[in-house]
């Protein structure tokens, strides 16, 4: 799953001048009173913006069908946001990047609770993602970036046998699905706000065998993103700025297959392709960043970034699918750090390491006896639950050319 990965840059300048022109600065204003001027009626038409376009983005969940299934997505699109990943200000150039995500769900949750291991016949989801891709800015309005994930492992332990207790892993290694994205910035000159807008295509395998529609590497939908950012600074000497993103990613095209779990998942009709629809999915992300701090380890300069992001997911639909355990929504901290190194500041040629950890302080899950055929108590017929991690991580390379 994917979103914008670009950190953007500025030319190095010595020491002495970082106060009037930052080294690396994460924002570029064209001029110093073009900034006084709009920073503070940016801020807040930013934050009204952001707001509006959230709450247009989490509609009622869609309806509910009554097929029984296991639900342990992770909604792996909250990686695209936060951090400051924003396209590059340069008036041209180009933006080569590797991307390492990790996830690791092994706590059941039940509403906003932790819920019994004992209600999910699933146990643990692994997944570890490398992306590469590039992204490319054509001038001061538009760009585009393309994105391959490569996955090393996506795995997931399940109930296999629960007369006996049996808990078998099943894991897959695979390209996954390709996102192809336009980019446009030209609102401001100084392209503080813009827009990003492409597709999902499904490129990555929905059928290995053991491996839920829900976990598998490809979702086998075709998807719509859409999302915007805006960044501003919070004070004139340029060393305290702040950024906020909003992304929303809409499937809308669909495919059926044979289910992969036929072997032990009691499915009375196991020659008959199913459907899994997964449901939409808004990320947002706001933050500030400290752009102040230079020559440090031999480097040019580290920045310390402090940001919250929230998610909602909506239930998936289909007969492939668990909508009574799937979609949910959540808000993590996600301290992160920056290091920049510049290789040839005449050319803008940049390399940066990126870093953030992402640890959830709400989470709310939709959970309901999905009314399978397991039983775990006197009262229950199905599965309950959704396994979630307790922190998830990121590091994004990239090389600015």
């Amino acid at each position: 799953m994917f979103e914008l990965v670009v950190i953007p840059i500025t030319r190095v300048r010595p020491r002495s001048a970082a106060r009037v022109n930052p080294v690396g600065a994460s924002m570029s204003i064209t001029s110093k009173f073009v900034r006084l001027r709009y920073r503070a009626a940016r801020t807040t038409t930013a934050v009204i913006k952001f707001l509006i376009a959230f709450i247009i983005a989490v509609p009622p969940l869609v309806a509910m069908s009554t097929t029984a299934a296991r639900a342990c997505a992770c909604g792996c699109s909250v990686f695209d946001v936060g951090g400051g990943l924003l396209p590059q200000e340069n008036d041209h150039g180009g933006r080569v990047f590797l991307e390492y995500w990790y996830s690791d769900q092994t706590q059941n949750w039940i509403g906003n609770a932790k819920g019994s291991a004992l209600a999910n016949t699933d146990k643990e989801v692994k997944g570890i993602w490398t992306n590469v891709g590039g992204e490319y800015m054509f001038n001061r309005e538009w760009g585009m970036m393309v994105r391959l994930p490569v996955v090393l492992d996506r795995s997931l332990a399940t109930t296999t046998n629960q007369a006996t207790g049996t808990v078998e892993t099943f894991s897959s290694r695979d390209l996954g699905d390709v996102e192809i994205m336009g980019i446009y910035t030209g609102f401001f000159k100084d392209m503080s706000t813009g827009v990003i807008f492409g597709l999902k295509l499904p490129t990555g395998p929905y059928n290995a065998f053991g491996l839920d529609r829900d976990t598998q590497i490809g979702s086998g939908s075709t998807d719509l993103i859409l999302g915007g950012f805006h960044r501003g600074l919070l004070t004139g000497d340029n060393a305290w700025q702040y950024f906020s993103q909003i992304r929303w990613q809409q499937p809308f095209l669909y495919r059926a297959a044979l289910d992969p779990q036929t072997a032990f998942d009691g499915n009375p009709n196991p020659g008959v392709p199913q459907m899994y629809k997964p449901g939409y999915q808004v990320d947002g992300a706001g933050g500030i960043l400290y752009n102040n701090w230079y020559n440090v380890l031999g480097l040019d300069k580290i920045t310390p970034i402090g940001q919250v992001i929230i998610s909602h997911r909506a239930n998936d639909t289909g007969d492939a699918a668990d909508p009574y355990n799937s979609g949910f929504d959540r808000v993590m901290l996600a301290p992160g750090i920056e290091f920049t190194k510049v290789v040839d500041e005449a050319n803008n040629r940049v390399v940066k390491l990126y870093l953030d950890v992402e640890m959830p302080i709400y989470y709310r899950t939709n959970a309901a006896d999905n009314g399978g055929p397991l039983g775990f108590g006197p009262n229950a017929t199905g599965t309950e639950g959704q396994m979630i991690a307790p922190w998830l991580f990121k590091a994004v390379a990239s090389y600015n050319f």
